[in-house]
This record gives C-alpha cells, structure tokens and sequence, in this order.
C-alpha cells in the first residue's frame, strides 16, 4: 500500500462535528452514527509498478483494463471491527476477461442484480500484508453500488471476511487519513 493509493472517501455530513470520543488507543473516534469508515484504494497497486510510458490502460472506476496484465472491477471489502467500528475498504479485483465484459454489460442493466463473481484482491490491506492475490468472492447487494465481498476459499480471506477484528489492530495503519474530517459532498 502506498499513501497515494489511498484516501478516505467522502460522506455528506448532516450537523456539525462528531461528538464522540476517540478510542484512547488508537486516537480514532467511531463514526457517530454507527457506519463504517470508508478507505479507498484508487487503483490497483500494479499500476503503480508500472512504468508510465508503459502504461496503457482502459475506463476508470470501476472498471479498469491495463494492456497486457489484466482486468480490474471496483468491490467493497467489508470488515467488521471491535467496539462499534467497522470498515469498508473500496478495493479491485482482478478478473477473468469474460467477468469484466459482464460486469460491463449489465452495469446499467436490471440483470446487474444478479450479478456475481470470483477473483484476486488487487490491493495490499494492513494489516494482512498477504492480502494481495487473495481469491474472493463477491456480489452486487445494491443496483446502485460495486459488488459486496461475502466469502473466500482462501483461509485468510475467509477470516477477513467473516471475523471480527480488533479495530486498534486494523485501524492505526489508516490513523491519519481517518483523523481528519473526509471532504464532504457537494
């Protein structure tokens, strides 16, 4: 993961400042009406292994084709956390080329519902550093959202998937990012 792959995605904020206290370990308030934070990573992280000049790619979030590596679907990665936190991690998946051009098809579709698949995280999330090339797999829950990560063969991305976590053990390696206020929406 590197800091500029990374951001905290933007909510509308209704009223003023939170008023809930930081947790005394980790320095980091829980959202004050019980959603989960969102970290965003804004690309795949092989992206930025490339080469600019090299570099050829096709679309945009959420659907991304990079020449001669493969193709990449926007998911959400929901992780649940101890003592009210929770947080939902907008991550790729690299997919079969027959996957994307589905997802791509029926994006604007009423079949878009029904719309699922399999592929390998493309993100490294702290603090399972292994995250990268994890299989997944997940399912659109809302027309008007990504696809949902909900299971894994892969024993650690099982254990991402379904367990909770220690929000310290989690959070801290996104401390800055969620100590100051996400921009709001306009």
């Amino acid at each position: 993961m590197t800091k500029s792959n990374v951001s905290r995605t933007s909510r509308a904020k209704v009223g003023g400042k939170a008023r809930t206290e930081p947790c005394p370990n980790c320095g980091i308030a829980p959202d004050p009406a019980g959603r989960p934070f969102s970290i965003t990573f804004n690309l795949p992280d092989v992206y930025y292994d490339i080469h600019p000049e090299l570099l050829d790619t096709w679309g945009d979030d959420p659907f991304l084709a990079i020449k001669d590596v493969g193709f990449y679907l926007r998911v959400i990665l929901p992780v649940k956390l101890t003592d009210g936190y929770a947080v939902d991690f907008g991550t790729w998946l690299k997919v079969d080329p027959e996957v994307f051009r589905e997802a791509w098809q029926s994006w604007n579709f009423p079949e878009y519902k029904d719309f699922s698949c399999d592929g390998l995280l493309a993100n490294r999330m702290e603090p399972w550093n292994p995250t990268l090339r994890t299989h997944v797999r997940a399912r659109v829950r809302d027309m008007d959202q990504v696809p949902y990560v909900f299971e894994s063969p892969d024993p650690l991305g099982a254990r991402i998937v379904t367990e909770i976590w220690p929000h310290d053990e989690v959070l801290t390696h996104y401390a800055e990012l969620l100590k100051s206020d996400p921009p709001t929406e306009s």
